[in-house]
């Protein structure tokens, strides 16, 4: 990319191709550098590439990983310069930079990066979690692609943002909640299995609807909850999955099976059809809930709307009415 170009992705989300079809276990990333390290974002949180734009105003007193804001047509966006908040070198030529201007958890915000190098089509298989040895609760890496000649890093973006703004991210709310022993029914009659690959939007759920009485389970993946399922069918004593497990919450975007895939896997097992599936997901929009609705999931809400899903699991799993927490 040179000069004054301009890509703007989002068209390209409604092209009519594979990645349409729900449940195909692909992505497609944008691939960009950060000094001579290369990372990938999720094209569905993607909604434009521009230069970096000249009218950036700086914010006083702001966090230091904050470039400033800019006015987008009309919507105030923040910019955040994705290589001072990583800690590496803060040598990039803003003139020569791009940002990368993302929509999730409905918010929108600007990354800078040192240049974006393309789009590429990958199958979630492909992305591997990094080992415990190199990443933590903390870390802001959540996987990694391996190519022939490269590796790419996915970053946990969601994470990178609450760091800077805590209010916008995932965060307990579990004193709002009603007790155990405030239900006419009791929440430690239900399992529920949780999966998601961000170790610390994993610990707030958790925390949050075990606060909440709930029994949980969890999986750091599409792939680990599926094996987990599928053990369970295999039980020599298995009567049936609610048995096991009440309801199942996914997010979308995870290595190896993708929440979408899982749940399609889920809706085509003759003995796991019947537990209801929610989607967790920053991603949710409008053309997103069509596709979580076409693989057979129950419901679909965007985080970090915590209180909201635990409200939500409570219709489905407590049937006296008045019993919503």
């Amino acid at each position: 990319m040179t000069g004054k170009e301009h890509i703007t992705v989002h068209t390209r989300i409604n092209q009519t191709d594979i990645l349409l079809e729900s449940g195909t276990n692909e992505l497609e990333i944008v691939e960009f550098l950060i000094g001579r390290n290369t990372y990938g974002i999720n094209v569905a949180k993607v909604r434009e590439i521009i230069r970096f734009p000249e009218a950036t105003v700086p914010v006083p007193n702001e966090h230091p990983s904050l470039d400033g804001i800019v006015d987008l047509r009309g919507q105030v966006v923040p910019i955040i310069n994705l290589q001072r908040h990583l800690g590496l070198n803060d040598v990039t030529d803003k003139d020569a930079s791009f940002v990368i201007v993302s929509e999730f958890n409905n918010t929108k915000i600007g990354f800078s990066v040192s240049k974006v190098v393309g789009i590429q089509r990958l199958s979630w298989q492909q992305i591997e979690h990094l080992t415990n040895k190199v990443s933590s609760d903390s870390g802001t890496v959540l996987a990694v692609i391996k190519l022939e000649y490269r590796m790419i890093l996915m970053l946990d973006f969601e994470k990178i943002t609450s760091d800077i703004y805590p209010d916008s991210g995932t965060k307990s709310e579990s004193e709002s909640l009603k007790t155990k022993d405030e239900m006419d029914v009791n929440r430690t009659a239900h399992t529920i299995l949780v999966v998601e690959d961000s170790k610390y939007i994993q610990k707030i759920i958790i925390s949050t609807l075990t606060k909440a009485g709930y029994n949980v389970a969890s999986a750091d993946d599409g792939l680990v909850a599926w094996d987990k399922l599928n053990a369970i069918t295999n039980y020599d004593k298995f009567r049936s999955i609610e048995d096991h497990v009440s309801i199942i919450i996914t997010d979308i975007e995870m290595p190896q099976m993708d929440g979408l895939h899982l749940i399609k896997n889920i809706k085509s097992h003759e003995k796991l059809k019947h537990i209801p599936c929610i989607v967790f997901s920053s991603l949710i929009s409008p053309e997103m809930s069509l596709k979580c609705k076409s693989v057979g999931a129950e419901a679909e809400i965007t985080k970090p709307e915590i209180a909201d899903l635990v409200a939500l699991i409570d219709s489905f799993l407590l049937k006296t009415s008045g019993n919503s927490g």
